[in-house]
């Protein structure tokens, strides 16, 4: 979730109609970002006159387009929006195609920060973001700006029981809670899955209608194969294997995954952490998350667990190889793990 205090003062901000010059959005939390863009937008009669007075542009490495709309005004009305999306100003490390602005590119930007008109609402909406960044700091100097995290768990069982009841739906607070643990994050899949259970069910929503109905995130998915493993059920992981060919899944990428959960368990064992709060700050993951690292660590031991790690690179090798087919290899690494 955003910061209490941004969040706060924003909220304070649009009640009032005090807008500032300047906004970047940028977080994880595509659903929070998109609700108060809209709201800022609503906030500025376009008259009519959207293409004049709605000015929308996808990131572009064509300064002049920015140069164009920072310099134009709005039609027909006193103020006009301007929305930037993924402009990638405020990064300061390359990543693969994506490349921070040049000196350049770093004075055109402080000076447009610097001379914001007042007829313009300008809004950035950003997936990568450096706060350390030194336009990123004139930014925030010369407006708003708003981390949008993904909430904490209490906060998405709290929101996904209100959304439920106003649809008319019973849903307890223990089964919200299973919903919100095991889909992918975000508001926006959370609303997804959670209109598929109220079309789905009749007057309450049940644990057993989550698992019938609601699609599981890939990690959730892969616990569930560890579960498995660990319970010697061939038949449980081939289930859940089979369910990933549905989705498109590569048998690649889900021995990856496994490896990935091999491998924080292996850094809990090794490091004797039991507690979730310290397993969550090591591993770099929720609290929950962490729980379930800590939980299926307990049932092996670091022999075991050494050997299913290091295992996958050998795989890895033999698909390269033209050794043995990607889902054989994978099948045969869950037979030597259930095994082992």
């Amino acid at each position: 979730m955003a910061k209490k205090n941004d969040i706060i003062e924003l909220k304070e901000q649009l009640k009032e109609n005090k807008l500032q010059k300047l906004y970047v959005f940028y977080g994880d939390e595509e659903y929070l970002k998109e609700q108060y863009i809209k709201k800022i937008e609503l906030m500025v009669d376009d008259c009519g006159l959207e293409e004049f007075n709605r000015i929308r542009i996808e990131g572009t490495s064509d300064y002049s387009v920015y140069d164009d709309a920072f310099e134009g005004m709005p039609m027909m009305t006193d103020k006009r929006t301007l929305l930037i999306r993924d402009s990638n100003i405020f990064i300061t490390r390359r990543s693969g195609t994506v490349i921070p602005p040049d000196d350049a590119q770093k004075a055109f930007w402080d000076d447009k920060f610097k001379r914001l008109a007042d007829d313009t609402v300008v809004i950035f909406c950003e997936k990568n973001v450096d706060a350390r960044s030194a336009l990123f700091k004139a930014a925030k100097k010369s407006g708003f700006t708003v981390n949008c995290e993904y909430m904490p768990e209490n906060e998405l069982v709290s929101y996904a029981v209100r959304h439920a009841t106003r649809a008319g739906k019973k849903l307890d607070k223990s089964v919200a809670k299973h919903l919100v643990t095991v889909i992918d994050p975000g508001l926006n899949n959370l609303n997804h899955e959670l209109d598929k259970l109220i079309n789905f069910c009749d007057e309450e929503i049940y644990i057993s209608d989550v698992d019938r109905v609601v699609s599981k995130s890939m990690a959730v998915q892969v616990f569930d194969i560890i579960d498995g493993i660990t319970g010697k059920n061939a038949e449980k992981i081939f289930s859940v294997i089979n369910n990933m060919k549905t989705q498109k899944e590569s048998p690649f990428g889900i021995l990856y995954l496994i490896y990935s959960n091999v491998e924080k368990m292996l850094r809990l064992k090794m490091n004797g952490i039991t507690n979730r709060n310290e397993a969550a700050n090591l591993l770099g993951t929720s609290p929950w998350m962490a729980g379930k690292y800590i939980e299926n660590a307990s049932k092996f031991d670091i022999e075991k667990l050494t050997y299913m790690a290091v295992r996958v690179p050998e795989i890895d090798y033999e698909i390269k190889n033209g050794l043995v087919s990607e889902w054989q290899a994978l099948e045969t690494y869950i037979f030597e793990a259930i095994a082992k």
